[in-house]
């Protein structure tokens, strides 16, 4: 919804997911924009966004207690999306490394990402030259640096410099300010996930907007 609102009145030829997992936020942008692209590193991720695209549906297992599953559908339809979406295209890329094909973009969405790329200020610097002047950013991500995914001297933000902090957000500013413009001040926004029936992570991702020069 925030990065609909911020693209309403604007073009909306083209828009990318990056970081798709399985979906949902593609085929809600396929109800406005004309072409989506939806990527993901983990092919398994696309291939389910890509199954429902083509049956409407999936079903899987659900884990409840220790050993025990419940078996699960969901469907388009349930979610309200109702729409034809042939024209997403679901693929498996790595954000730092994109084919070339992939640019011209009204929007670009980067949700729950940059936090587990190796490069993520190499993946911010390469997204200038792959959208639309005018064209909207919208990055959401907890800032969970971890060296599992990023070795520290390629985080953006949560470490000390000469003793003085240096936050994520000043790490967006650092690499996106050449090219982008921020449109507001950054929102938290909560999503919860689910890992059985008794354990749930509650998780407050920071949303921020942006705007191609």
């Amino acid at each position: 919804r925030l990065a609909l609102d911020a693209v309403k009145g604007g073009p909306t030829a083209r828009a990318l997911d990056i970081g798709c997992s399985v979906g949902r936020t593609a085929f809600e942008l396929a109800d406005v924009f004309d072409a989506v692209d939806a990527l993901d590193f983990s092919a398994r991720f696309v291939q389910v966004g890509a199954r429902l695209q083509s049956t409407g549906r999936i079903r899987y297992e659900r884990p409840e207690e220790g050993e025990l599953v419940s078996f699960q559908e969901r469907t388009l339809s349930d979610m309200g999306l109702t729409g034809d979406y042939s024209h997403i295209h679901f693929m498996q890329q790595d954000a730092t490394n994109m084919k070339p094909e992939y640019t011209g973009y009204d929007l670009v969405v980067a949700a729950n990402l940059i936090d587990r790329l190796h490069s993520p200020a190499q993946f911010l610097r390469d997204l200038a030259g792959r959208m639309n002047p005018g064209a909207v950013l919208l990055i959401a991500s907890p800032y969970t640096w971890l060296e599992t995914f990023t070795k520290k001297e390629h985080w953006l933000g949560g470490f000390k410099r000469d003793g003085e902090p240096v936050t994520t957000l000043d790490g967006l500013h650092a690499e996106l300010d050449e090219h982008f413009t921020l449109m507001a001040a950054p929102l938290k926004v909560p999503f919860v996930i689910r890992e059985t029936a008794n354990k749930h992570q509650h998780t407050l991702s920071e949303v921020t907007l942006w705007k191609r020069k």
